[in-house]
Protein backbone atom coordinates (compact mmCIF):
# COMPACT_ATOMS: atom_id res chain seq x y z
CA UNK A 1 0.00 0.00 0.00
CA UNK A 2 0.85 3.34 -1.00
CA UNK A 3 1.56 6.81 1.51
CA UNK A 4 -1.68 8.92 1.64
CA UNK A 5 -2.08 12.33 0.80
CA UNK A 6 -5.30 14.73 0.87
CA UNK A 7 -7.85 11.54 0.52
CA UNK A 8 -5.27 10.08 -2.30
CA UNK A 9 -2.86 7.22 -2.33
CA UNK A 10 0.66 7.41 -4.13
CA UNK A 11 0.48 4.21 -6.84
CA UNK A 12 2.64 1.35 -5.32
CA UNK A 13 4.36 1.43 -9.04
CA UNK A 14 5.64 4.94 -9.33
CA UNK A 15 6.71 4.19 -5.33
CA UNK A 16 9.01 1.69 -6.96
CA UNK A 17 10.66 3.66 -9.84
CA UNK A 18 12.59 5.65 -6.79
CA UNK A 19 11.80 9.34 -8.65
CA UNK A 20 10.65 11.79 -6.10
CA UNK A 21 8.68 13.98 -9.06
CA UNK A 22 7.79 10.61 -10.09
CA UNK A 23 5.03 10.01 -7.44
CA UNK A 24 1.53 9.81 -8.81
CA UNK A 25 -1.43 10.53 -6.80
CA UNK A 26 -4.59 7.56 -7.21
CA UNK A 27 -7.47 7.32 -5.58
CA UNK A 28 -8.22 4.40 -3.25
CA UNK A 29 -9.82 1.34 -4.47
CA UNK A 30 -13.51 1.52 -5.13
CA UNK A 31 -12.94 5.20 -5.17
CA UNK A 32 -13.33 7.23 -8.51
CA UNK A 33 -13.64 11.08 -8.74
CA UNK A 34 -12.67 14.57 -11.26
CA UNK A 35 -11.97 17.90 -11.09
CA UNK A 36 -12.48 21.13 -12.00
CA UNK A 37 -10.12 23.68 -11.67
CA UNK A 38 -9.66 27.38 -11.61
CA UNK A 39 -12.91 28.37 -12.29
CA UNK A 40 -14.54 31.80 -11.76
CA UNK A 41 -16.89 31.14 -8.74
CA UNK A 42 -16.21 32.39 -5.18
CA UNK A 43 -16.08 28.90 -3.31
CA UNK A 44 -18.49 29.59 -0.61
CA UNK A 45 -21.03 29.81 -3.66
CA UNK A 46 -19.61 26.48 -5.11
CA UNK A 47 -19.87 25.15 -1.34
CA UNK A 48 -23.32 25.76 -0.87
CA UNK A 49 -24.99 23.56 -3.84
CA UNK A 50 -21.98 20.62 -2.84
CA UNK A 51 -23.71 20.31 0.55
CA UNK A 52 -26.79 19.46 -1.21
CA UNK A 53 -25.29 16.39 -2.90
CA UNK A 54 -22.41 15.00 -0.56
CA UNK A 55 -23.67 11.31 0.18
CA UNK A 56 -26.46 10.77 -1.80
CA UNK A 57 -26.97 8.11 -4.45
CA UNK A 58 -25.40 9.13 -7.99
CA UNK A 59 -28.91 9.09 -9.51
CA UNK A 60 -30.37 11.20 -6.73
CA UNK A 61 -27.55 14.15 -6.79
CA UNK A 62 -28.38 14.51 -10.82
CA UNK A 63 -31.95 15.32 -10.16
CA UNK A 64 -30.63 17.51 -7.14
CA UNK A 65 -28.34 19.54 -9.31
CA UNK A 66 -30.86 19.39 -12.53
CA UNK A 67 -33.14 21.49 -10.35
CA UNK A 68 -31.72 23.53 -8.50
CA UNK A 69 -31.51 27.13 -9.70
CA UNK A 70 -28.04 28.28 -8.43
CA UNK A 71 -25.23 28.44 -11.43
CA UNK A 72 -22.50 26.14 -9.04
CA UNK A 73 -24.73 23.38 -9.68
CA UNK A 74 -24.51 23.05 -13.48
CA UNK A 75 -20.82 22.48 -12.81
CA UNK A 76 -20.92 20.20 -10.53
CA UNK A 77 -23.13 18.12 -12.57
CA UNK A 78 -20.61 17.98 -14.87
CA UNK A 79 -17.92 17.10 -12.69
CA UNK A 80 -20.13 14.12 -11.28
CA UNK A 81 -20.81 13.28 -14.89
CA UNK A 82 -17.20 13.09 -15.35
CA UNK A 83 -16.14 11.23 -12.12
CA UNK A 84 -18.88 8.85 -13.54
CA UNK A 85 -17.08 8.32 -16.64
CA UNK A 86 -14.16 7.87 -14.76
CA UNK A 87 -15.71 4.98 -13.11
CA UNK A 88 -16.56 3.24 -15.74
CA UNK A 89 -13.14 3.66 -17.67
CA UNK A 90 -11.19 2.57 -14.66
CA UNK A 91 -13.42 -0.10 -13.47
CA UNK A 92 -13.68 -1.81 -17.09
CA UNK A 93 -17.90 -1.17 -17.38
CA UNK A 94 -18.39 -3.24 -13.47
CA UNK A 95 -19.34 -0.25 -11.67
CA UNK A 96 -22.75 1.42 -12.99
CA UNK A 97 -24.38 4.80 -11.13
CA UNK A 98 -27.19 2.71 -9.23
CA UNK A 99 -23.67 1.27 -7.47
CA UNK A 100 -21.87 4.42 -6.56
CA UNK A 101 -22.82 7.28 -4.08
CA UNK A 102 -21.34 11.10 -3.97
CA UNK A 103 -18.27 9.73 -1.19
CA UNK A 104 -17.07 13.30 -0.80
CA UNK A 105 -17.67 17.00 -2.56
CA UNK A 106 -15.30 19.82 -1.29
CA UNK A 107 -14.80 23.11 -2.99
CA UNK A 108 -11.04 24.81 -2.52
CA UNK A 109 -9.59 28.20 -2.94
CA UNK A 110 -7.97 29.00 -6.02
CA UNK A 111 -6.28 32.31 -6.83
CA UNK A 112 -7.56 35.10 -6.58
CA UNK A 113 -7.39 38.33 -8.87
CA UNK A 114 -6.94 41.46 -7.07
CA UNK A 115 -8.85 44.98 -8.75
CA UNK A 116 -8.57 48.31 -7.71
CA UNK A 117 -11.98 50.59 -7.85
CA UNK A 118 -12.35 53.91 -7.33
CA UNK A 119 -12.93 55.04 -3.72
CA UNK A 120 -13.56 57.99 -2.54
CA UNK A 121 -11.47 61.23 -1.94
CA UNK A 122 -9.20 59.70 -4.98
CA UNK A 123 -8.91 56.50 -2.69
CA UNK A 124 -8.31 52.97 -4.30
CA UNK A 125 -11.03 50.61 -3.01
CA UNK A 126 -9.77 46.78 -3.34
CA UNK A 127 -12.01 44.38 -5.67
CA UNK A 128 -11.33 40.53 -4.92
CA UNK A 129 -12.28 37.96 -7.62
CA UNK A 130 -12.39 34.19 -6.51
CA UNK A 131 -11.70 31.03 -8.03
CA UNK A 132 -12.30 27.44 -7.18
CA UNK A 133 -10.90 23.90 -7.46
CA UNK A 134 -14.10 21.87 -7.65
CA UNK A 135 -13.55 17.76 -6.83
CA UNK A 136 -16.39 15.43 -6.95
CA UNK A 137 -15.36 11.71 -5.32
CA UNK A 138 -17.47 8.76 -5.87
CA UNK A 139 -17.69 5.81 -3.90
CA UNK A 140 -18.82 2.23 -3.86
CA UNK A 141 -22.19 1.93 -2.16
CA UNK A 142 -21.73 0.21 1.51
CA UNK A 143 -23.72 -3.18 1.17
CA UNK A 144 -26.78 -3.21 3.04
CA UNK A 145 -27.84 0.15 2.50
CA UNK A 146 -31.42 0.85 1.16
CA UNK A 147 -31.64 2.33 -2.33
CA UNK A 148 -33.03 5.57 -0.88
CA UNK A 149 -30.65 8.35 0.47
CA UNK A 150 -29.20 8.56 3.91
CA UNK A 151 -30.94 9.72 6.53
CA UNK A 152 -30.76 12.93 7.98
CA UNK A 153 -31.43 14.02 11.49
CA UNK A 154 -34.24 15.10 12.60
CA UNK A 155 -34.31 17.56 14.57
CA UNK A 156 -37.80 17.59 16.60
CA UNK A 157 -40.05 20.99 16.95
CA UNK A 158 -40.93 22.33 20.28
CA UNK A 159 -44.55 22.22 20.78
CA UNK A 160 -46.46 25.40 20.72
CA UNK A 161 -49.23 24.02 23.08
CA UNK A 162 -47.13 26.02 26.09
CA UNK A 163 -47.48 29.54 24.55
CA UNK A 164 -51.05 28.74 22.81
CA UNK A 165 -52.75 27.84 26.73
CA UNK A 166 -50.82 31.06 27.79
CA UNK A 167 -52.32 33.31 25.34
CA UNK A 168 -55.75 31.47 25.62
CA UNK A 169 -55.66 32.20 29.50
CA UNK A 170 -54.75 35.73 28.69
CA UNK A 171 -57.64 36.10 26.07
CA UNK A 172 -60.13 34.40 28.91
CA UNK A 173 -58.84 36.76 31.30
CA UNK A 174 -59.54 39.89 29.31
CA UNK A 175 -63.24 38.32 28.76
CA UNK A 176 -64.03 38.04 32.26
CA UNK A 177 -62.24 41.80 33.19
CA UNK A 178 -64.71 43.05 29.66
CA UNK A 179 -67.93 41.20 31.34
CA UNK A 180 -67.52 42.84 34.11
Amino acid sequence: MGQIRHGKIVSPARIEQGHPKAQRLVYAEGRYGATLRGFRMAPQKVRLVLDQIRGLPVERAREVLRYSSKRAAYLADRVLMSALGNADVKSNGRVGAAELVVAEAYCNEGSRLHRFKAGPMGRARPIIRRSSHLTVVLGERPEGTAEAAPAKGKKSKKSKKSKSKKGAAKSEGAKQAASE
